[in-house]
């Protein structure tokens, strides 16, 4: 429907333009034959001016005679009978004069003593533009003694004599012609205008044309159209410039009268196209509501589903696919937010046997060594550093066998470090040290247990090669804020080796199995490193460095967890123990 409105739109378009175009061609032939008539005339009043001063045996003569001789009277009245004959044959011409400095007569067809008057008072100044003007042109001139206030006015000087022969031509009569023509109720009005604009001939000051203007007038284009600022019509303007006279013909037509009906198709058109554009809005609408929104709806509700919402839930409407589909898709989406459900909670429980089973790693070569140095100080009978190893030995056994436990303070865990620095001092006496700087305020945090020692035995196990040498562990640890969440930092430095620059490199970048893990490696750092993933989901992290004297280096920094996320913990081991 859209090409055929279209094609509408541009057919009357179209037939408004030939319209236009022939109707105009109508009419500037008409206005092209008033004016060539109007040209002739003038050129032949010329001509019989011309023909007068130059041929005519008595205007010769006029000049040899005194004024006031009786052959001067006799020769001015067989001229003036000339100009009386005459005048009627040269239509539209009102007066033939001649003129000398002593002397004025005519023959006019108006108000005798109007014309004489005008003439005792123009005539000199008529000559003296005529002789100034070599274009042998019409001129024309304003007196409201005259009807229609406006004429034009044809000189010529009789040769080697100081005699002028004129004719006058009122533009009121040019006027009178042209209206026979055009005003003829709708049809047109006309006028004429000199070249300066200023309208010639009509008594009404600017009449009802008030749309000339000179940049109309002097338009090359054969016609163009101008709208009343005040009626907000539009015309069809045309002019014509005299080829003889400095005036020029216009004529203005109503568009409306040369259009006639297809206003009215063009506006039935445009209405039409209004209609087409409407109903096609009301039926976009329609289709969006029964058919594109249910679809984004469940555009919509599959990316949410894609991205893990499982709460989605899409709306029915009235339409039977679209009730089918969204129950179909709701019920979906139930059934895998229920699977999810279950298969986390499985997951969950497999992460948590898994986190056990890592917690109850015990390193047999620990627990030989130790009984081996608990034999030797009683063959050596020295009871009291006999009790002392048992006793730490017993609490240090006493943490490791805590497997129902998720969570410990930062203090059990210090405190469990101090008893394993305790065994290996009786190892290595005189050549072992670990400082702990951690503020008072940080013990009653709640970290995973085994979370540090373990890199303290890595380090002793691997950065504690040479026994000769002592080796110092440092312990330090502080809280930091990030956004709005809280971190514990705890960094574990030696004075050992260090880590290889593989290992650093692998390690840090996610691959944890780099870590050297012997048999008496004890847990790890890959096993702590798995167990905190498995606990905080990305939000902990273990990061291996050089130490400032060369030796390994680890940051530790895990969620600072609430209090009673520790709490819980601990009333579950009191119950356990009961």
């Amino acid at each position: 429907m859209l090409p055929v409105v279209a094609f509408l739109i541009a057919n009357t378009l179209y037939a408004k333009n030939v319209v236009r175009d022939k109707v105009s061609e109508t009419y500037r032939s008409t206005l092209d034959i008033f004016g060539d008539k109007t040209d002739r005339s003038l050129n032949e009043i010329s001509n019989y001016v011309n023909k007068m001063a130059v041929l005519d045996y008595d205007i010769g003569l006029l000049s040899s005679f005194p004024y006031g001789s009786d052959y001067y009277y006799l020769t001015k009245i067989r001229i003036q009978n000339k100009l009386q004959r005459d005048i009627v044959f040269y239509s539209p011409v009102d007066t033939l004069f001649v003129y000398s400095a002593n002397d004025m007569f005519f023959s006019t067809t108006s108000t005798y003593s109007r014309l004489k008057a005008l003439l005792t008072d123009r005539v000199a100044g008529i000559v003296k533009s005529a002789a100034t003007d070599k274009s042998d042109n019409w001129q024309t001139w304003h007196d409201s003694r005259l009807e229609g206030e406006d004429f034009l006015v044809h000189v010529t000087e009789v040769p080697n004599s100081a005699i002028y022969v004129g004719a006058i031509v009122p533009i009121s009569e040019l006027v009178n012609q042209l209206s026979i023509q055009w005003k003829d109720g709708d049809i047109g009005e006309s006028a004429i205008y000199s070249n300066d604009g200023r309208r010639l001939g009509d008594d009404v000051d600017g009449g009802w044309f008030p749309l000339a203007d000179k940049r109309a007038l002097q338009n090359d284009q054969p016609y163009h159209y101008v709208t009343d600022p005040q009626t907000k019509r539009r015309y069809l303007v045309m002019s014509r410039p005299s080829a003889h006279a400095d005036f020029t013909t216009s004529i203005l037509v109503p568009e409306s009268y040369i259009l006639q009906a297809l206003p009215f198709y063009q506006k039935a058109t445009y209405f039409m196209t209004f209609g087409l554009v409407f109903i096609f809005a009301l039926y976009l609408l329609f289709i969006r509501h029964m058919l594109f929104k249910p679809l984004q709806l469940l555009i919509g509700g599959m990316r949410k589903l894609t991205f893990g919402n499982l709460d989605v839930r899409l709306e029915t409407n009235n339409t039977i696919e679209f009730v089918f589909m969204a129950n179909a898709f709701n019920t979906m989406a139930k059934q895998i937010k229920e699977l999810k459900i279950g298969m986390y909670e499985e997951q969950l429980r497999a992460q948590k046997f898994e986190l056990k089973q890592l917690q109850a790693q015990i390193n047999p070569h620990f627990y030989m060594n130790s009984l081996n140095i608990i034999y030797n100080y009683a063959a050596l009978k020295d009871t009291d550093s006999v009790k002392k190893m048992s006793l730490h030995l017993a609490d240090y056994f006493r943490f490791i066998m805590r497997v129902n436990r998720d969570l410990i303070t930062l203090e059990e865990e210090l405190k469990h470090i101090g008893n394993y620095m305790d065994i290996q001092k009786f190892r290595f006496p005189n050549k072992l040290s670990c400082d702990i700087d951690v503020s008072p305020s940080l013990l009653s945090l709640a970290l995973p247990a085994l979370t540090v020692q373990p890199f303290v035995e890595n380090a002793i196990i691997h950065g504690f090669a040479n026994h000769r040498k002592p080796f110092a562990i440092t312990i330090r640890g502080h809280a930091f804020h990030e956004g709005q969440a809280a971190f514990l930092l705890l960094t574990i430095e030696d004075s050992g080796a260090g880590f290889p620059e593989e290992v650093l490199k692998r390690v840090n970048d996610g691959d944890a199995s780099a870590v050297p893990e012997n048999a008496s490696g004890g847990l790890g750092i890959m096993n702590v490193i798995q167990r905190l993933r498995l606990r905080y989901e990305g939000m902990a992290g273990v990061r291996l460095y050089t130490a400032a004297g060369g030796g390994a280096g680890v940051r530790v920094i895990l969620p600072i967890a609430e209090e009673k996320e520790l709490t819980v913990a601990t009333e579950k081991e009191n119950a356990h123990a009961l």
